[in-house]
C-alpha cells in the first residue's frame, strides 16, 4: 500500500495510533526501498563500480536488465528495511560488549561484523533507462535527472565534459555501490559483481573511498569522527527521518529548538513509476571532487594574517587560533565541528547543531559565504527576504559523501585526495542543482558582493572574475564597531574587510544524475520484453 510522505519521525519498530501511516504499510515500503537514502549505511569502505553496458543487441540489452533484476532476486540489494534492523542488531551487540569487560578484541570484531552484512545499493542513470528500453513506464520523470549531468555543466558552472575523468567521459548506465566495515568480504562481492558483468559490459569504471576516521591530530582513531581532507568533521548536519535519529539530535546535539533537523519523507522520495504500491526511490547527484589540501590552506593562512592585523596590531603574526578562526569562516565551523557562530574558538564537542543565525543577522560571527550559511541559511531567506522557513528547508539535501584517496590530512603535493560526493532528493533542480547554483555559486547570496562559497562555490561564466567576488570577512569575532577612535573625532569605518580569496580550492571532476529504484522495479525491469 502506497505511504503518505508528508510524515516525520518514522518508527518501523513500534505500532501507535498511526497520524499518517501504519507499521505494516511503513515496513512494507521500507522492504521495497533501497537502503543508503533516509539513513546512511555507515560503513567505513565503500567501492562505486560505473557501469556502462553493451547495449547494442537485444539479447545484450536483456542481460542488463536481469542483472539489475538478479540483484534482488541474489538478495544482495540492502532494503531499507533490512538496514534498519542490523543497525538495531549492531546497537545490540554493542550494548554486550560495554557489559562484557572480558572479551577480547577479536571476540569484539567478530561479533560487530556479525551483526552486519555487506550493503549493496544499485542505481540507474537516465541513460541507462533510455538504452535498456525501460524508458517507458520504468522511467522518473525529474527533468534535469533526464538531462543528465552533462548537459547541465553549464548551469552548474562545472569544468567542461572534456576535462572530466575517464570513469565520467563515457556514457554511464548505472552505479553499484558496495559497502563494508570489512574489506575481505567487501572485497569478495566486488569481484562476484564483476564477474557478472563481464559479457555484458563495455567499461566498469572503479572508484574507492574511505571513511577517514582521524584525530584532531590526523591520527587513525576508530572512535574518531569522520573528516574530510581539509580537516573538518564531515556529515554533522543531516535531514532526518527516523524518530531515533531525532531524538539523539535533541539529547544529544543540543537540542532541536532552534534548528530542526527533521524532514518529511517527501524531502527525498518520490513514486518510483516501475515499482509496486509500495515503491519509492530517490534521485541521486554523484560528483568527484577533488580536493587541493594546500591551497586550501594557504588561502586559509592568508585570511589569518588579516584576522591577526585587527585582533592583534601590535603582535600582527597570525596565531593558532587566529588560523583555526580563518577556517571556521570559511566552512563556518571549525574543524571540531564547532559553529563559528556560537562561539570564536573550538571546543563545544558533540557535534552540535542546535544553531541557527537569528543573533547574527550582519555576518559578524559567521560570515554571510560561509560554506555552512551559503547552503543550509537556517532561516537567513526569512530574516533576509521574507520567505518562509518552510520553503527553505524544502531545499536541503540528504548528503553520503565519502573520501579517496590517502587517508591523512596532511596529502602530498602528488596525491590526489577528495570526495565522491553523493546526496538524495525528491528533485534534483529544486534542491542540489539551486544550492549550488543559486546560493554557493551566487556571490551576491545572501548579501551583495557577500562572496562565493570558499569550499563549493564556482565562477559564473556571466559574471566578472574581479574583486566582486572578494568575501567580507569579520575585522573582530562578533563585533559591529563602526569607529574608529584612534583618529579625532572617531571616524567611521566598517566593521568587516574585504579580501578575495586564490579558491576555490574544489574541482568537479566528472559525476551523473541517477535514480535508486524500488526493489520492486528492479524485478521487474528483468520481465521486460522489447517489441520485436
Amino acid at each position: 500500500m502506497a505511504i503518505d510522505l508528508k510524515q516525520t519521525a518514522i518508527d518501523p519498530g513500534v505500532e501507535i495510533d498511526p497520524t499518517r501511516n501504519t507499521m505494516k504499510d511503513l515496513r512494507d515500503a521500507l522492504n521495497d526501498m533501497q537502503g543508503n537514502i533516509l539513513k546512511s549505511h555507515g560503513r567505513d569502505h565503500s567501492r562505486h563500480l560505473l557501469i556502462t553496458f553493451d547495449t547494442e543487441f537485444p539479447e545484450q540489452r536483456q542481460k542488463a536488465r536481469e542483472f539489475l533484476s538478479g540483484l534482488v532476486e541474489s538478495n544482495l540489494v540492502t532494503s531499507a528495511l533490512q538496514q534498519w534492523e542490523e543497525a538495531k542488531a549492531y546497537r545490540d551487540v554493542q550494548a554486550t560488549i560495554r557489559g562484557n569487560g572480558a572479551m577480547t578484541d577479536k571476540d569484539v570484531t567478530s561479533l560487530l561484523s556479525d551483526a552486519s552484512s555487506v550493503f549493496v545499493g544499485v542505481m540507474v542513470s537516465a541513460e541507462g533507462y533510455r538504452d535498456l528500453r525501460l524508458d517507458q513506464g520504468y522511467m522518473p520523470d525529474d527533468p534535469s535527472f533526464r538531462a543528465g549531468a552533462k548537459a547541465r555543466v553549464d548551469v552548474l558552472q562545472d569544468p567542461p565534459v572534456e576535462a572530466w575523468e575517464a570513469n565520467f567521459t563515457a556514457p554511464l548506465h548505472a552505479l553499484v555501490i558496495v559497502a563494508d566495515d570489512v574489506t575481505e568480504r567487501l572485497d569478495t562481492v566486488v569481484e562476484q559483481l564483476k564477474e557478472m558483468l563481464y559479457d555484458f559490459s563495455l567499461r566498469v569504471g572503479e572508484e574507492t573511498g574511505t571513511a577517514m576516521r582521524l584525530n584532531a591530530d590526523g591520527e587513525e582513531d576508530p572512535s574518531a569522527p569522520v573528516r574530510e581532507h581539509f580537516g573538518f568533521v564531515d556529515g554533522v548536519s543531516q535531514p532526518l527521518f527516523y524518530a531515533r535519529d531525532i531524538d539523539n539530535a535533541r539529547t544529544r546535539q543540543g537540542g532541536i529548538d532552534r534548528y530542526d533537523p527533521s524532514a518529511p519523507l517527501d524531502q527525498v522520495l518520490v513514486k518510483d513509476p516501475g515499482g509496486k504500491d509500495t515503491g519509492y526511490g530517490s534521485y541521486i547527484v554523484y560528483r568527484k571532487l577533488e580536493q587541493n589540501v594546500e591551497g586550501f590552506r594557504d588561502d586559509e593562512m592568508a585570511l589569518a594574517k588579516k584576522i591577526a592585523e585587527f585582533a592583534h596590531p601590535k603582535t600582527p603574526t597570525p596565531t593558532p587560533e587566529d588560523i583555526a578562526l580563518a577556517g571556521a569562516y570559511m566552512v563556518g565551523r571549525f574543524q571540531d565541528g564547532t559553529p563559528v557562530v556560537e562561539r570564536g574558538v573550538a571546543g563545544l564537542g558533540s557535534l552540535p547543531n542546535n544553531f541557527n543565525f537569528d543573533a547574527d543577522p550582519d555576518g559578524v560571527r559567521c560570515p554571510f559565504q560561509a560554506h555552512v550559511r551559503k547552503s543550509n541559511p537556517r532561516g537567513d531567506k526569512q530574516r533576509q527576504f521574507g520567505q518562509p522557513l518552510t520553503q527553505e528547508r524544502t531545499v536541503r539535501i540528504v548528503r553520503r559523501a565519502i573520501s579517496y584517496g590517502k587517508v591523512t590530512l596532511q596529502p602530498g603535493p602528488d596525491d590526489k585526495v577528495g570526495l565522491l560526493f553523493l546526496c538524495a532528493q525528491s528533485s534534483i533542480a529544486d534542491q542540489f542543482e539551486f544550492i549550488q547554483n543559486q546560493w554557493a555559486n551566487n556571490r551576491n547570496f545572501l548579501r551583495e558582493h557577500s562572496g562565493l562559497d570558499p569550499v563549493i562555490g564556482q565562477i559564473q561564466e556571466d559574471q566578472p572574475d574581479d574583486d566582486t567576488l572578494a568575501g567580507h570577512w569579520p575585522k573582530l569575532y562578533g563585533s559591529r564597531n563602526e569607529l574608529d577612535f584612534s583618529t579625532n573625532p572617531p571616524s567611521v569605518v566598517g566593521h568587516t574587510f574585504a579580501l578575495r580569496l586564490l579558491g576555490p580550492w574544489v574541482t568537479m571532476k566528472g559525476g551523473e544524475y541517477f535514480f535508486v529504484p524500488s526493489l520492486s522495479a528492479l524485478r521487474a525491469y528483468g520481465e521486460v520484453q522489447e517489441a520485436s
